[in-house]
């Protein structure tokens, strides 16, 4: 008889800061409940020149942020299958090898585009562009009190990859008792900007996709709360926008534009409005 397969962990990069914690009790509520087990990972990165009192000095380093993070957990007081790794290497290498083999990546952002252009730190900017797994870049604490208020925003684009978003969306819009903004947005060519035919038609079709999409979805949702928003204009104008009413940002990987958009410095003038985290969808 065949074993079923065990679930995979839900990754969370540890290093010692307060913003990795944050990621990690962000993660509890993505796994409490469930069999899907969270894998505290901290990267121990050594020179080769490295001696004995330094790879000491390192090694207690990460025993005291891995048991840090996981001692936050436990006073969280959710039920919460938790493993804890240590491994050798280059942080950013690690993670995303470490993406192959989970269905969802978390880390923390120490923010302000530290040794990066864009808004993100430099770590977060790479893993959105470069892991194999879907991430989720927090930028502030757990869900609690303060964020039920705040929406969860998913954007999609009229494509099968949309669906990953709505799933995502959908889930934690629930899961924190948030409301969900499902939207789009869309831009068009200069020379059409004068034709208000082909501007309607382009609003009734988008319209036309998010009306199929909330039949589909809400039905299994009866509890969240949906609006439905086309833009017109750049994804990240409304995101800027609206940044201090959104909590979590979901986007699909394939949405090369938005993801682009969300990885240049202009990307810091809505994330400097608000502390949403950010799930970009594998």
């Amino acid at each position: 008889m065949l074993e079923p397969f065990p679930p995979k962990s839900v990754v969370v990069g540890i290093d010692g800061s307060q913003a990795a914690l944050q990621a990690a009790l962000w993660a509890v509520d993505e796994v409490a409940g469930t069999d899907i087990p969270l894998r505290l990972m901290y990267i121990r990165e050594l020179s080769t020149a490295a001696g004995v009192a330094e790879t000491r000095a390192a090694t207690e380093a990460a025993e005291e942020a891995v048991q840090s993070a996981y001692h936050a957990i436990g006073k969280a007081g959710k039920p919460v299958k938790v493993e804890m790794e240590i491994v050798e290497g280059c942080p950013l290498s690690a993670l995303v090898q470490a993406s192959r083999s989970t269905p969802l990546l978390c880390v923390g952002d120490t923010g302000s585009g530290q040794s990066s252009p864009a808004g993100f730190g430099s770590t977060a900017t790479a893993l959105i562009r470069s892991a194999h797994s879907s991430v989720a870049i927090v930028r502030g604490g757990p869900a609690g009190e303060r964020t039920r208020s705040r929406s969860v925003l998913a954007h999609v684009v009229g494509s099968v990859d949309d669906e990953l978003v709505l799933e995502y969306g959908f889930e934690e819009a629930n899961r924190r008792k948030a409301p969900l903004v499902m939207m789009t947005a869309w831009r068009t060519e200069f020379d059409n900007l004068q034709n208000d035919r082909l501007l309607r038609e382009q609003e009734r079709r988008m319209r036309a996709v998010l009306d199929r999409y909330a039949a589909l979805w809400t039905p299994h949702y009866a509890s969240v709360t949906l609006d439905t928003v086309v833009a017109y204009g750049p994804f990240l104008n409304y995101l800027a926008d609206h940044a201090e009413s959104t909590q979590l940002v979901v986007v699909g990987a394939t949405q090369a534009i938005e993801v682009q958009q969300l990885c240049r410095s202009t990307a810091d003038r809505a994330l400097r409005r608000s502390d949403f985290a950010v799930l970009v969808a594998r």
